[in-house]
């Protein structure tokens, strides 16, 4: 059989992999993102929901597609997008249920799943994509599997500062982190205040010097709320990186200001942005 894959991530995408394994192991023949090739089965995994009606296929699924997965229960086929790591989840699930985010009605499966499931072993890197590792009660296993397999992680989706503690703090440090892919933070709601800032005093605490913190603006924060957060973070010896729920003419004004990093003149964002030429 003839197969295509069809997918608008702009990356690597998880499940077109798995489904690609599975049928180069019964012989069939995989193409990814040739729509114009006559196959006998087309899988489409959308991410984004404007893309929804972009794709002719006979199985949809992913985030833009109602949610619906589109998955087999096998390795990834790693030969498709020509990777130099492994790509898997050790823990999907995430209970934040975040009105800004689709994880938590997405992904349903509540397991610990070691890396080994993914993981081969002639790779030196590995590529978590789990959507809030320290809620899972067997996280030390999954640092613990890849200190002994001495590999090199890549983040994609980051740490939850919120359940950061002196022992987590620990196990990132002492973890060996791909160039420019070091571990990423986010501060979204502004009610989560202190318990950002303890998870910030921890990861300082370790050491972890000048991370990239996501700060969501354009969903319920007002202008004086997003330059607090982002001073904060500042003051704490960290970049803010404004992440865009909506594009308006003020957020991307107020996130080509930040990234410009003006305000490291004399510390003052607000000031910073006062100045700034929209």
């Amino acid at each position: 059989m003839k197969i295509s894959l069809l997918t608008d991530a702009p990356k690597h995408n998880l499940a077109l992999m798995k489904i690609s394994e599975w049928h180069k192991a019964n012989g069939d023949e995989v193409k990814l993102n040739m729509p114009l090739w006559k196959a006998d089965k087309t899988y489409a995994s959308i991410l984004f929901e404007w893309n929804s009606s972009k794709f002719l296929a006979d199985e949809y699924g992913g985030p833009g597609y109602n949610f619906e997965p589109l998955n087999i229960n096998c390795r990834p086929d790693y030969d498709l997008y020509n990777l130099d790591f492994s790509l898997g989840f050790t823990y999907r699930y995430c209970p934040r249920n975040c009105l800004f985010c689709k994880v938590t009605r997405m992904e349903k499966d509540k397991g610990h799943h070691s890396i080994w499931d993914f993981h081969l072993p002639n790779y030196k890197k590995i590529c978590l994509l789990n959507n809030n590792t320290f809620f899972d009660p067997q996280w030390k296993e999954t640092f613990e599997e890849i200190w002994e397999a001495k590999l090199i992680v890549i983040d994609e989706n980051g740490y939850d500062l919120r359940l950061i503690d002196e022992e987590k703090a620990a196990f990132l440090k002492k973890t060996k982190w791909d160039n420019g892919h070091d571990p990423h933070f986010a501060w979204d709601r502004i009610e989560d205040e202190r318990k950002i800032i303890r998870g910030l005093e921890e990861i300082n605490r370790v050491g972890m010097k000048r991370k990239s913190i996501c700060v969501l603006i354009g969903f319920d924060t007002t202008l004086q709320e997003d330059i607090y957060r982002c001073q904060k973070i500042h003051d704490m010896g960290h970049d803010p990186f404004p992440m865009l729920y909506k594009e308006t003419a003020y957020t991307k004004a107020f996130r080509r200001m930040i990234y410009l990093r003006n305000y490291r003149k004399d510390g003052n964002i607000e000031k910073s942005w006062k100045e700034y030429k929209k």
